[in-house]
């Protein structure tokens, strides 16, 4: 199969992550400081993700299912969409590579 990427997808930049919180310290000679950028969140993970990452333990140890089915059916039914139009995976480059 002769796959054709279009070259705005060529073109895309790839993610550059911040510098960690620890090294923005050090840098600017501060402490406590609390950084708003890359995703993150100063208040922590929310109790009910912590909740389901306990829950989850119990079978960390087995490999997930790649196709993600119940996840998709779910997604699928909440949003009332097709499941045939849902896309899953690790980040876009995931995802674009196929």
């Amino acid at each position: 199969m002769n796959l054709s990427i279009p070259d705005h997808i060529l073109s895309l930049k790839p993610y550059v992550a911040g510098k960690p919180l620890e090294e923005l310290e050090r840098e600017y000679g501060i402490t406590n400081a609390v950084k708003l950028a890359s995703n993150e969140n100063p208040l922590g993970p929310s109790p009910m993700a912590v909740k389901a990452i306990q829950r989850a333990l119990e079978t960390i140890h087995r490999y997930p299912n790649g196709g993600s089915y119940d996840l998709i059916g779910r997604l699928s039914k909440r949003l009332k969409i097709p499941r045939e139009t849902i896309v899953l995976g690790n980040g876009s480059d995931d995802i674009i590579r196929g």
